[in-house]
C-alpha cells in the first residue's frame, strides 16, 4: 500500500522492540538502518567490488579514518561486513554473505540505474503489480532502496 506521509499508520512503540526494532524510536531494523546510511552505503558499494583495506576505503570514500572506523564498526555489528588480517598488520574488509540472512538491502543509486532504465522500469512495474496499485511518477524515480526480510 502506498501512503502519503501524513496518513501513514502510527506504530505502537511497545510492539516495535519485540518486532525486531532496535529502539522504540527506530522504525527499521538495525541492518537496514546501517545499510541505508549514505556513507555506509558507499562503503558497501565499494566492498561489492572486492576486499579493501581501511587505507583503500579512505581513498575511495574521502572520509577521515576515525569516522571510517566508526562506520565500519556499525556495519560489522549488524553482520554486513567482516574482516581478515593480511600480513598480520592490515585488516581487509569484505561483505558478509550469511547462509540464513535476516535482511537483504538492495541500494540502487542514480548511476546504477543509468543505462538500465528499461530493466529498472520492469522492477517498478513488478512492484506496482505486487502492491496492487501503480507507483506514482515512475519516470521521476532515480534511485531505490529495497529491503527484503527473511523468516527462517
Amino acid at each position: 500500500m502506498i501512503r502519503k506521509k501524513d496518513d501513514a499508520p502510527q506504530l505502537n512503540p511497545l510492539a516495535q522492540e519485540s518486532a525486531g526494532y532496535k529502539t522504540p524510536r527506530s522504525y527499521i531494523r538495525a541492518a537496514t538502518k546501517a545499510a541505508t546510511h549514505p556513507f555506509r552505503a558507499s562503503i558497501l558499494k565499494s566492498l561489492k567490488e572486492g576486499d579493501k583495506s581501511t587505507v583503500e576505503l579512505e581513498q575511495v570514500t574521502g572520509e577521515a579514518r576515525y569516522n571510517l572506523y566508526h562506520h565500519l564498526n556499525a556495519l560489522e555489528q549488524v553482520g554486513l561486513v567482516g574482516w581478515t588480517m593480511k600480513d598480520n598488520k592490515t585488516k581487509l574488509y569484505h561483505l558478509e554473505t550469511p547462509n540464513t540472512p535476516e535482511v537483504a538491502v538492495i541500494i540502487l543509486s542514480e548511476d546504477d540505474v543509468k543505462g538500465k532504465e528499461e530493466k529498472f522500469r520492469k522492477v517498478i512495474d513488478a512492484l506496482s503489480e505486487v502492491e496492487g496499485e501503480a507507483i506514482p511518477n515512475p519516470e521521476k524515480i532515480t534511485s531505490a532502496e529495497i529491503c527484503l526480510y527473511y523468516t527462517w
